[in-house]
């Protein structure tokens, strides 16, 4: 009954693994906005089979029986899924004011062209000085 703990420190461990390599995916592509609703679907299933594993873990009444070294790893892994996450935030954050500063610009810049259009005739009447 030891080895069952162990398999499933083990496949947690690979979990959150895949969980840091998809932060890492969403450091990467942070500018291709529109990828990022995947990358993150990605990671919610990643979560839930997290989930399903700690309550495959508790039904078994293994407990926790993981090594001394798979915890700290598993410590480790939860650490820099952390920080990721933050980075990630950050960097989302950074990404949306860059992205509402273009859009003011561009509209400011769209009202400019309507004035500048706007101050020539549309419809070609001239006015005579002379009368």
């Amino acid at each position: 009954m030891n080895e069952q703990p162990s398999e499933f420190c083990q496949e947690k461990i690979q979990i959150l693994k895949d969980y840091v390599e998809k932060g890492e995916e969403i450091i990467s592509k942070i500018e291709d906005w529109e990828s990022l609703a995947a990358i993150l679907e990605e990671r919610d299933e990643l979560i839930v089979k997290l989930q399903k594993l700690e309550l495959k873990i508790c039904e078994n009444g293994s407990g926790n029986g993981c090594s001394l070294e798979q915890k700290n790893q598993i410590d480790n892994l939860v650490k820099l899924i952390l920080d990721l996450d933050k980075n990630c935030i950050h960097l989302i954050k950074a990404e949306q004011q860059k992205t509402l500063q273009e859009l003011k610009k561009n509209q400011q810049n769209q009202k400019v062209a309507d004035y500048e259009i706007s101050l020539t005739p549309s419809y070609g009447t001239f006015l005579d000085a002379k009368k």
